[in-house]
C-alpha cells in the first residue's frame, strides 16, 4: 500500500449517539483539524458542527442531554504540531448554536455590579466524572490544577452547561488523582499519589475523606456501581499477582471477588447499556477476549452473538441511548483501524455508519500474530509478529520495543507494523518484563532492569524469532521510540553481534539527564519514580546509558528527535550525536523543529518513514547482506 495512505490520520475518530437516539456526534479530521459534526438519524443528514480554527481543536466529547454536547478543547502549543489537552471544556447544541466555553482559562466572564453569578476562569485540567442523568443542565467535573508546585490539590465542581457557572462541591484529598461517583452525582471515592509516588485511595465521608487502609482495597480503582444494591466494583492492583475485580459491600465491610485471570490484567469493563452496572471484563492475554460474570438481562448473549458475527475483530460499544434501545458499536482489528455501526438492541439489526479510514483496504493489510516464549528465569514473554504478505521464513526483521517502559503492545491495527511489513520486513514487538498488563510480578520484574534484564528479554525475543526460522540472522535492525529508543541503542550495546543497524526515535540516551531535564524531574513524584525505577547511583546510571557506552556501537545508526520534546528533551539526542562524532561513528540524523515526543504531522511522518525505509533497505533490505560482504 502507498506510504502516504499508511501515514494518514484516521478521518473518523469517535462516534456517539444522543441519549434519546435522535442524533449522532462524530469527531472527525477535516483539513488537518479535529472538529465535531452532528447528524440527525432520521433522515441521516448533517445538522451542525463545532470547529474552532486556529490553534484550538475538538478533543473527546460527551452527550449531556439530547440537544447538547460537552467537548474537551485541545490546543497546539507554540511551535508544536501535535495538539495537547489542557482540560478546558466547551458546550454546544446539535445545530451548532449556543456554543460556550464553560470551563478553563477562557471561560471567565466580566463581573459587573450584578449579584448574578458569572462563569469564572480556571487554570486547571477538568475531567468529566458524571453527566448527572436526569439533570439536563449540569455536569460534575474533577479538576487538576496547573500549579507549578505540583502539590496543589484539585476540586470537584458542578457546572451549568449553558452558562458555565460553577458550584464547588468539595476539595480532593490528594494530588494527581480524581473523584469517582455512583453515576448520579454522589461522590464515593477519590485517588491520588503521595510525594513518594505511592498510590492512595480515599472514601467519601459525610464530611471530608478517609483513606482506605485495608491492604488489599487501598490499591483499588473504582470502575462501576450497582444502583440497586449500592455495591461498588473495584479493580485491585494486587502485589505479586494479576489484577482482580471485586464487588464491595455498601458499608465497605467486605468484598467479593468477581474475576481474575492467571496471565493478564483487566483491560476494560463491560457495562450494562441502561444501568451501567458492570457485567464483564475485556482481557488481552494475547488476542482480545471478553468474560461475563453477569448475563445482564440478555445483553451478554447478544454481545457474544455480535462477537461471533464479527469474528476475528475486537468489538466495543462507544455509547447507548438512555433506554438501551440503540447503541454505537466500534469494530476494529489488526487490519481494520475502526468501523462504526448503529445497533438496534431490540430488533438485533446492525447497520454500517462510518469507517475511520475508508482508504485502507483490509484485504491489503497484513495480519498480526500473537506468540510467546519463556525467559531463562521463567517469565512468559508475549510477542506480536507482523509478516510481509505471503512470506514467513528467513525474512529481514525489525525489532520494535515499545515505549514506557510501563506500557505494552496489543493485538490490533499498528501503523508502524503495517508500514514496515508492507515494505518487506518482519516486525517483532516484545512485551518485555516491566510492561503493564501482565500483573504486578511482571511489572516489578523490570524495576532497575532498564539496561539489563529488559534488554535480555528483547534480545531473547529476536533470537527466538531467528531459531523459529522466521528471521534471517544476517538482516536484523532494531527501531523504537522513547524507552524503545533507549532500547534501540542499549540492546546493540549489550548484544553487539545481533543487529546490523539501529534506529533511535525520541529516545532516552542519558539516564542521569532524566534527573536534570524534561517534565518527569519537575515534581517530587517524578523524582521518586526515577529513584525507584532507575537508581541514583552515578556508576549504575552511566553503565546503563547509551551516551556513555558509544564505544560499543559499531553499526549504522539513525537518530530521530523533535526539538519541542518535553518528555525526553532534544538534549539527549544532541549529547549522543556529539559523542558519536567524537567516536567517529556512522550516524544518520533527523531533527525536526516543530515536533515533540513522537511526530504528529503527516508531512513530517512521510519524511520520517521515507528516510527510515531507505535506511533499512540499505542495511538489511534485499541485497544488503551481499553489499556488506562485497559479493
Amino acid at each position: 500500500m502507498p506510504l502516504q495512505d499508511l501515514i494518514k490520520h484516521a478521518d473518523i475518530q469517535q462516534v456517539k449517539i444522543s441519549p434519546k437516539g435522535t442524533h449522532l456526534a462524530v469527531r472527525q479530521l477535516y483539513e488537518g483539524e479535529h472538529m465535531l459534526v452532528f447528524m440527525s438519524l432520521k433522515p441521516l443528514k448533517i445538522t451542525g458542527h463545532l470547529r474552532f480554527r486556529g490553534k484550538e481543536e475538538v478533543g473527546d466529547f460527551y452527550w449531556v442531554n439530547d440537544e447538547r454536547v460537552v467537548a474537551e478543547i485541545i490546543s497546539r502549543k507554540a511551535a508544536l504540531d501535535a495538539p495537547v489537552n489542557y482540560g478546558s471544556l466547551f458546550a454546544i447544541d446539535y445545530d451548532g448554536s449556543r456554543g460556550k466555553n464553560i470551563f478553563g482559562w477562557a471561560a471567565g466572564e466580566r463581573q459587573t455590579g450584578s449579584r448574578i453569578k458569572k462563569a469564572e476562569s480556571t487554570y486547571a485540567h477538568a475531567i468529566l466524572i458524571d453527566t448527572l442523568p436526569g439533570n439536563d443542565n449540569e455536569i460534575m467535573v474533577s479538576t487538576y490544577p496547573w500549579a507549578r508546585d505540583w502539590e496543589s490539590r484539585g476540586e470537584v465542581y458542578r457546572i451549568d452547561i449553558y452558562t458555565g457557572v460553577r458550584d464547588r462541591v468539595t476539595g480532593l484529598p490528594q494530588v494527581g488523582g480524581r473523584a469517582f461517583t455512583d453515576g448520579n452525582g454522589n461522590l464515593l471515592f477519590a485517588n491520588g499519589t503521595d510525594r513518594n509516588d505511592d498510590y492512595q485511595l480515599f472514601r467519601k465521608d459525610k464530611v471530608g475523606w478517609s483513606r482506605i487502609e485495608d491492604p488489599m482495597l487501598q490499591r483499588g480503582t473504582p470502575v462501576g456501581f450497582d444502583s440497586q444494591s449500592g455495591e461498588v466494583y473495584l479493580v485491585l492492583d494486587r502485589k505479586g499477582q494479576t489484577e482482580q475485580l471485586v464487588k464491595l459491600h455498601p458499608d465497605g465491610s467486605q468484598y467479593k471477588p468477581m474475576f481474575e485471570h492467571e496471565l493478564t490484567d483487566i483491560s476494560g469493563i463491560i457495562h450494562h447499556p441502561v444501568t451501567d452496572k458492570p457485567l464483564g471484563v475485556y482481557l488481552h492475554p494475547d488476542y482480545p477476549e471478553e468474560y461475563f460474570f453477569d448475563e445482564g438481562d440478555g445483553f451478554a448473549p447478544f454481545f457474544r452473538g455480535l462477537k461471533e458475527a464479527f469474528d476475528g475483530y475486537r468489538i466495543s460499544f462507544t455509547s447507548f441511548t438512555e433506554d438501551g434501545a440503540k447503541g454505537i458499536l466500534k469494530v476494529h482489528g489488526d487490519r481494520l483501524p475502526g468501523d462504526y455501526f448503529l445497533v438496534d438492541m431490540k430488533s438485533r439489526k446492525v447497520d454500517f455508519i462510518l469507517s475511520s479510514s475508508e482508504w485502507l483496504d483490509p484485504k491489503k493489510l497484513n495480519p498480526m500474530r500473537a506468540e510467546s516464549f519463556t525467559s531463562a528465569d521463567g517469565l512468559r514473554i508475549g510477542v506480536y509478529l507482523t509478516f510481509p504478505r505471503n512470506m514467513t521464513e528467513q525474512l529481514p526483521m525489525v525489532v520494535v520495543p515499545h515505549g514506557g517502559p510501563h506500557s505494552r503492545d496489543y493485538w490490533g491495527y499498528d501503523r508502524q507494523a503495517q508500514i514496515l511489513s508492507q515494505h518487506g520486513y518482519l516486525v517483532l514487538q516484545v512485551n518485555f518484563r516491566g510492561s503493564t498488563g501482565y500483573g504486578d510480578h511482571f511489572f516489578t520484574a523490570g524495576r532497575r532492569q532498564w539496561g539489563r534484564n529488559i534488554q535480555r528479554d528483547i534480545a531473547d525475543a529476536a533470537n527466538w524469532a531467528i531459531e523459529k526460522g522466521y528471521a534471517d540472522r544476517e538482516r536484523i535492525c532494531i527501531f523504537g521510540g522513547s524507552f524503545g529508543g533507549y532500547s534501540a541503542l542499549m540492546n546493540p550495546i549489550r548484544y553487539p553481534d545481533l543487529y546490523q543497524c539501529a534506529i533511535g526515535y525520541v529516545g532516552v540516551y542519558d539516564l542521569q539527564m532524566m534527573y536534570e531535564k524534561g517534565d518527569i524531574q519537575r515534581r517530587d513524584r517524578g523524582i521518586s519514580y526515577l529513584q525507584r525505577e532507575l537508581s541514583e547511583d552515578e556508576k549504575f546510571l552511566r553503565a546503563n546509558s547509551p551516551l556513555h557506552n558509544t564505544d560499543k556501537l559499531d553499526l549504522p545508526l539513525f537518530i530521530v528527535h523533535g526539538e519541542q520534546d518535553e518528555r525526553v528533551p532534544v538534549e539527549h539526542a544532541e549529547a549522543l550525536l556529539e559523542q558519536l562524532e567524537r567516536d567517529s561513528k556512522r550516524v544518520k540524523t533527523l531533527i525536526v523543529a516543530n515536533e515533540g515526543h513522537g511526530f504528529y504531522s503527516e508531512a513530517n511522518n512521510l519524511r520520517l518513514y521515507t528516510e527510515l525505509l531507505g535506511f533499512l533497505d540499505q542495511h538489511i533490505g534485499v541485497g544488503a547482506a551481499e553489499r556488506r560482504t562485497g559479493k
